[in-house]
């Protein structure tokens, strides 16, 4: 299976898994989890990110055009249209990845978020980590022509008829 141009994906997604295996006290733990789960979430939103700029503008621009074009992406517009009829008329590949993206985006908000009393589960934080690697293969799965779909999906502004 292709691996997207970003490495800043699977550094994300390998991050993730190190700091699931942190040691040590208890809130340091606690803490490393939490970051992992945000991690997690994270690397399938720069997957996103890359299909976007990469399909839309193209990854060899000079920077000056790719960033802006990479950041066009709003984590609650993306959460939107993930979950939105168009996304399933892409297809039911396109239905996991959004299904998946607002599980993880949940999971990331309570992470982030949340106060220090938060219980964290080390099986909980490994199965997000699964999900996030999944929906990552998910996106790396989709034809040519489903990902210019998705982008323009994610960051085209849409106006009534």
């Amino acid at each position: 299976m292709p691996r997207l141009g970003n490495p800043l994906v699977y550094d994300l997604l390998e991050t993730s898994r190190a700091l699931a295996g942190t040691g040590g006290r208890a809130n340091l733990r606690k803490a490393a989890m939490r970051r992992a789960t945000s991690g997690a979430y994270y690397a399938v939103f720069h997957a996103l990110c890359f299909i976007c700029a990469s399909e839309l503008i193209g990854w060899s621009q000079d920077n000056d055009v790719l960033e802006p074009s990479y950041r066009l992406l709003d984590h609650g517009t993306a959460k939107k249209r993930l979950n939105s009829r168009d996304a399933t008329l892409i297809g039911p590949c396109v239905t996991d990845i959004g299904n998946n993206f607002l599980s993880l985006q949940e999971a990331r908000n309570v992470a982030d978020y949340s106060p220090p009393a938060l219980a964290v589960r080390h099986d909980e934080t490994l199965r997000l980590i699964e999900v996030a690697e999944r929906t990552v293969a998910l996106i790396e799965s989709l034809p040519k022509q489903d990902r210019k779909k998705l982008a323009v999906l994610l960051i085209a502004r849409t106006r009534p008829l």
